[in-house]
């Protein structure tokens, strides 16, 4: 599941514009979910207070603040310079750097936990993620991330991407790019935590609750606040993709409790630890 340079190359590209443009859009629509995990992911990783925490990918600063909030120290980096400057708007009080979830700006040893949150199914080459995570860890931490979960029947991604097949057009417009839900997959975690070092792999799968009040919320969120998904429907011909909003809607509509659609999106935590 690796990429050569003549593959990775457009697909580089198409992250890091599609991240400068989308930090905004995906904070108004996906932040509220993202932020879900993060408290779980950080205690799957056994982070306390006074554990200083480097969170990769850290877009708008949501595992960042969490791991503030339970008394640790952390240090938030994105490739995005949009999300750096988005992250530092809304928590000041937070240091956030712009740099490379594969080519750390770091010293070996330096952090007690590495985490990232929904960032290794954008990476070209997630294994030297996992290979930088290890050595900046000091013995004994922790790499913890959070993917989407495979998708299912009747939850977020599923809903969208059955109403893409049956209703879409073959997509020709996106670079190749790495499998989307490929570390949703325990043993393709396993594999690659146990190539870079780690022991004590785990993972488990989070529940989460996308709460909406309007049946057309989910598809704008994926239609305007994302970057692969927003691609694949932007570049749907105006019928197909009408035909793609109206499947969603309907489904959305059958999840409705009280006053708001509540709409199941689980996610996919996984742990390493960088053995003593």
């Amino acid at each position: 599941m690796t990429f050569s340079t003549k593959d990775i190359e457009p697909f580089i590209a198409f992250e890091k514009n599609g991240w400068e443009k989308a930090a905004g859009a995906y904070h108004d629509h996906w932040g509220a979910l993202s932020a879900q995990s993060a408290l779980p992911m950080l205690d799957l990783a056994g982070i306390k207070q006074g554990a200083l925490v480097l969170d990769v990918a850290t877009g708008a600063g949501y595992i960042a603040a969490a791991a503030r909030s339970i008394g640790a120290t952390p240090i938030g980096l994105d490739f995005s310079g949009a999300q750096v400057e988005l992250a530092r708007k809304i928590y000041p009080d937070i240091e956030f750097l712009e740099g490379d979830a594969q080519d750390l700006p770091f010293d070996d040893q330096t952090f007690d936990s590495v985490v990232m949150g929904f960032g290794m199914n954008h990476l070209p080459e997630p294994e030297k993620a996992a290979q930088e995570a290890w050595r900046v860890l000091k013995p004994g931490g922790a790499f913890a991330f959070s993917v989407w979960a495979a998708p299912a029947a009747g939850e977020g991604f599923g809903i969208v991407l059955s109403a893409i097949e049956r209703h879409g057009v073959p997509n020709a417009k996106l670079p190749e790019a790495p499998p989307y839900f490929r570390f949703a997959d325990p043993i393709e975690v396993k594999a690659m935590l146990t190539a870079a070092g780690f022991g004590e792999i785990a993972t488990v799968v989070a529940s989460q609750v996308w709460r909406h009040s309007d049946p057309d919320e989910m598809f704008d969120a994926f239609n305007k606040g994302a970057v692969r998904a927003t691609a694949m429907l932007q570049s749907q011909p105006e019928n197909a993709r009408a035909k793609i909003r109206d499947a969603v809607r309907a489904e959305v509509r059958e999840l409705m409790k009280g006053e708001d659609y509540l709409i199941p999106v689980p996610a996919s935590l996984s742990v390493g630890f960088k053995q003593s």
